[in-house]
């Protein structure tokens, strides 16, 4: 046997077993992962990074720690290209709920917001602190999955907001509502109202929960194969971004029966530009969004809108958690939680 397999009496590597294949020091291992590397050379912090990628290795709380503890903290991951990742009010109230829910029990909550090139060496894979993990991970489906296949591998239970698995996972949980049952809500009402031609603005970052939406709104609209559907994407959720989007659009295109915003933000942009250009909303063209969260009603005329429940998937996830933690399993792989259409008198 080689020194760069070093021989282990448990399934989990140990510091000594990292220091012994990148022949270094237990000491030199620590401080590359606690980030003092002042005194360490460029070449030697990469060897040791390679061995502990390699064993993948995770570093424990020391027995003690762990009986006066318990581990009583949960870590929540949020895989958003944004460094303004709490900025969104969806994933505000979703870890509201969630720490709430925690703070009762008397857990605390580890947050952090990562973009997806960096989650590979972070400290929250290094790391083996905390009793379990939360995630909401933003990117195009395969890079979800090559994510969540990460997380899974930690070997912690895990609770995953808004998103599908084709494969049930023992210690995995998933938390989502049903966002493309949404979407055909909205199909629904539209097609009612006899629109035609729909222009669908999403943000450019990939959501599980809009994709979902999208797709819902697809799938209500294919039965009417009159219909049109064109997506197009804002370089990010901001207010000027979407009506540059939408100014763009309308520049070489014809007014669309309908916008459809991939949330309440987005569609309030639109709605106000169209407004600005003098098009009569919902006379000239329908405008409705998504989440259902308080500023929809500030608008005038109001949005036809689909209320989420963030707040409480938040709060789901934290019980789902909790069960896990007292029980040693989760007790359902999946939550599933509905959403109420709103319509306007007017769009």
């Amino acid at each position: 046997m080689s020194d760069k397999e070093p021989k282990r009496n448990s399934g989990r590597a140990t510091i000594k077993d990292v220091a012994r294949a990148a022949r270094v020091s237990a000491m030199t291992v620590s401080n590359v992962l606690n980030g003092r590397t002042k005194f360490v050379s460029a070449a030697t912090r990469k060897r040791v990074e390679r061995e502990i990628a390699r064993l993948n290795y995770r570093r424990q709380a020391n027995a003690r720690n762990l009986r006066v503890a318990e581990q009583r903290s949960i870590g929540m991951v949020i895989v958003d290209e944004s460094p303004f990742f709490l900025a969104d009010n969806f994933t505000c109230q979703v870890v509201a709920g969630l720490a709430n829910i925690l703070n009762q029990a008397d857990y605390t909550l580890t947050l952090q917001g990562i973009r997806s090139n960096q989650l590979a060496d972070s400290m929250i894979m290094r790391s083996f602190e905390v009793g379990g993990f939360c995630a909401m991970i933003s990117g195009p489906r395969e890079e979800r999955l090559r994510i969540m296949a990460s997380l899974i591998g930690l070997q912690q239970p895990l609770v995953i907001f808004q998103e599908a698995l084709d494969v049930v996972h023992a210690d995995v949980c998933i938390v989502r509502q049903d966002d493309r049952g949404g979407g055909r809500l909205l199909a629904d009402h539209l097609l009612a109202r006899r629109v035609k031609s729909f222009l669908v603005i999403v943000p450019r970052q990939d959501w599980p929960a809009i994709e979902y939406r999208v797709a819902g709104l697809t799938e209500g609209l294919a039965s009417d194969r009159s219909t049109s559907v064109t997506v197009i994407e804002s370089v990010d959720e901001s207010f000027a971004a979407v009506q540059a989007a939408l100014s763009g659009y309308l520049a070489s295109h014809p007014l669309p029966g309908a916008v459809v915003g991939g949330n309440d933000a987005i569609a309030t942009a639109a709605l106000l530009l169209l407004l600005d250009r003098h098009c009569r909303v919902p006379e000239d063209i329908r405008v409705v969004g998504f989440n259902g969260f308080e500023t929809h009603r500030y608008t005038r005329p109001r949005l036809t809108t689909v209320l989420s429940a963030p707040y409480e998937l938040g709060e789901r996830a934290g019980k789902a958690m909790l069960h896990r933690l007292a029980t040693g399993s989760f007790e359902v792989p999946e939550w599933f939680l509905p959403v109420v259409f709103s319509p306007s008198m007017t769009t």
